[in-house]
């Protein structure tokens, strides 16, 4: 079941409450005498404040525990010394710093904390405060500022004898709100080594700059929000909430899951992201080496959460494509290769089928019929004109596709104003269920898999081991062979596949009925409406639909779909597409009470080909790639890992997988200048047919 309850844990002195009135202090008590000494007022406070954190954290790590305020007190002098004062208590008295201290404890909120925290529980949440400092001290930052905290929402260091940014610091609160129902929980702190490790935990993290400035991702890893006012933050993590997939509503345990502390230094294969080609390309590679003296030391490396790209953000849907795209690629690559990319892709079916019970995977796997419906003749033809061309060429995939026209395509699909639809084998799962069940069974195997571990940079070439070096905010680690699994992001490490694939936004959303039970749906959909604009639908066993698409409404917008990362941020022009879907489109539910549930947005590694690039790395011994699915890698990536898994422990050809020869990924391939992503975009908003992709 999905989460319905949503946490929100701040760290308190430095995000929420400002600094000011300790540095205010100093200047009223030393400021003439500090810059008589060359010494600014503001950064000496600065400095004591990251020395005492420093100290604090050290003696918390050597299990001897002090109080944040007994730390910070004690090194007063000390940073007077350091600072250049020859005489420190000569300097300044302990009434200075009893006036300081005093002044410590009247520190107030900062500009725009309240709102912030008003915002969010306006949406929903549930606020919680974590400090290292102690209880009444803090709870009067809140008190003085008109902000309820209940004494029950608030969690300090003090009480667990263990300071931040030990893990052990955040673990009892990240499974507390766990056990209580939330599996995605967020940390917000403007101290980014704060946020940084309670996101090691399991926490999402939300990073203001209001206090640091710069966010240094380089150094601690991506955040999930990162904003430069507190309101703004709240606004980020509200948005972020809402567009959370219905996928990942129901989290892993292997979700940030580090099997080792530190890399290892080096291994024989290195797989870059942990999706579905990531997982895929893993299991494989296990089964082929199952019997074999020596095994592969395998790492997997993943930017963020596992599975929490674009398989984990998809529509579901398990749907070969035997009739449409292989229509119009005979004239370019003949009936042979179209053939067997469409066999290819309806294999699928069944080796999902296959590996789903052979290994006991609990994802609501559905085998099924999918419709394919159009809405208007002239979409219709045109699809009719390839399929035939393809049965009449002998293409087997397309012999077990059903055709039906006309009134008939409305009665038998239930789809309104239906003008025509293909029928044939498809399948659904929950994506995210069956990858966590490869990668925990990989796991097992003795493969290490790293989450918020991206890659930065591959070394241009081999060392003289015959290693190659790729680099983490985490460090080095050196490997014999390096898999690309990353898909829309494949182009940041892999240069010579810019403008190659290209990541491209797209929308789902998950909806529900207040109607029960709610109308039974017993196949999945495709509805198309042009040539270029289709949605997609899967019904799910508890009664509720996945459905994606509504291109129509921001395809013409170039710049809200083509060469984005960015998948926490819905498409503002299509977020209103699905309100009443199913009541439109589908026959009997008028009065269901469809409603959405969730919606969200994912990026896709496009291909400018259309087709993807499998296979050898050109000019690159010992690496290989697997990405550029073009929104379409359900049915194509588990039996192009396997090929891959060939090349890499057989030692066998592309040739040798059984993968299509047409998705080769060549020097030909890279050096082609057409983008036929482009193409359609330009043929769509200029009004005519034909689209490409």
């Amino acid at each position: 079941m999905a989460s319905t309850k949503k946490n929100i844990v701040f760290d308190v002195v430095g995000t929420l409450v400002s600094y000011d009135a300790m540095f205010d202090a100093i200047e009223t008590r030393l400021g003439d005498r500090l810059r008589a000494e060359g010494i600014k007022p503001r950064l000496l406070g600065y400095t004591w404040l990251e020395a005492a954190e420093r100290e604090y954290t050290y003696l918390s790590i050597s299990s001897r525990y002090k109080k944040f305020g007994t730390v910070f007190e004690a090194l007063f002098f000390r940073m007077l010394w350091m600072a250049g004062i020859s005489e420190p208590r000569a300097f300044a008295s302990q009434e200075d710093l009893a006036y300081i201290m005093e002044e410590y404890l009247r520190l107030e909120m900062r500009p725009g904390a309240k709102e912030c925290v008003s915002k969010l529980r306006d949406a929903g949440f549930t606020v919680w405060a974590f400090t290292a400092g102690d209880l009444r001290r803090v709870g009067g930052y809140f008190s003085r500022a008109g902000v309820d905290m209940p004494e029950a929402n608030f969690l300090t260091c003090d009480t667990l004898g263990v300071g931040k940014p030990s893990t052990e610091a955040y673990m009892p609160l990240v499974k507390k709100l766990r056990d209580d129902g939330d599996d995605s929980p967020w940390f917000a702190a403007a101290h980014m080594w704060d946020v940084s490790a309670a996101r090691m935990t399991g926490f999402k993290g939300a990073y203001c700059t209001v206090w640091e400035k710069e966010p240094l991702l380089e150094l601690f890893g991506d955040m999930e929000v990162v904003a430069d006012t507190l309101p703004e933050m709240a606004e980020k993590v509200i948005t972020a909430a809402i567009t959370a997939s219905f996928w990942r509503t129901d989290l892993d345990s292997l979700d940030s899951h580090r099997t080792t502390e530190f890399l290892p230094e080096s291994v024989d294969i290195v797989v870059i992201g942990a999706g579905y080609t990531g997982a895929s390309t893993v299991y494989h590679l296990l089964e082929k080496t199952k019997h074999s003296a020596t095994k592969p030391t395998i790492v997997i490396l993943e930017a963020r959460e596992a599975c929490s790209g674009a398989t984990g953000r998809n529509g579901g849907h398990l749907k070969p494509d035997p009739f449409n795209r292989p229509g119009s690629l005979i004239e370019e690559f003949g009936v042979e290769a179209v053939a067997e990319a469409s066999a290819f892709e309806m294999t699928h079916v069944d080796a999902i089928k296959e590996v789903v019970e052979k290994e006991n995977i609990e994802c609501d796997f559905v085998v099924t019929r999918t419709f394919d419906v159009q809405f208007d003749s002239s979409t219709s033809d045109q699809l009719k004109a390839g399929y035939n061309r393809l049965v009449d060429s002998g293409v087997a995939a397309a012999q077990g596709v059903q055709y039906i026209s006309g009134e008939k395509a409305e009665a038998l699909s239930g789809v309104k104003g239906a003008r025509g639809c293909f029928s044939h084998t498809a399948g659904h799962l929950w994506p995210y269920k069956f990858i966590m069940h490869l990668l925990r069974k990989a796991i097992s195997q003795g493969v290490n898999l790293q989450t918020h571990t991206p890659v930065q940079e591959v070394s241009s070439n081999q060392d003289s081991q015959g290693y190659w070096i790729i680099t983490t905010p985490r460090g080095l680690i050196k490997a014999k062979t390096i898999i690309y699994a990353s898909n829309a992001y494949t182009s940041t490490i892999l240069p010579q596949y810019k403008d190659k694939i290209v990541p491209v936004r797209g929308i789902c959303c998950r909806i529900t009925t207040t109607k029960k039970p709610a109308p039974h749906l017993p196949n999945s959909y495709m509805l198309r409406r042009s040539s270029w604009e289709q949605d997609y639908l899967i019904p799910r066993t508890d009664g509720s639909i996945i459905v994606g698409g509504g291109r129509g409404t921001y395809y013409p917008r170039l710049e809200s779909w083509y060469d984005t990362i960015d998948d926490s941020e819905l498409i503002v022009s299509a977020k209103q597409y699905f309100d009443g879907y199913m009541q439109r489109n589908f026959k009997g539910w008028a009065d269901s009470g469809a409603t959405v549930d969730k919606i969200w947005t994912g990026i896709m590694g496009y291909s400018t080909d259309g087709l993807p690039h499998i296979g050898a790395v050109p000019k690159k011994p010992n690496q290989f790639i697997l990405a550029g699915f073009t929104g379409h890698g359900m049915p194509q990536i588990f039996l192009s890992a396997r090929g891959i898994a060939s090349m890499v422990v057989e030692d066998k050809d592309f040739e040798e997988t059984g993968v299509p020869r047409i998705y080769k990924t060549t020097e030909t391939r890279l050096d082609c200048k057409t983008n036929r992503i482009l193409e359609s975009w330009k043929e769509s908003t200029e009004g005519r047919v034909g689209s490409k992709l």
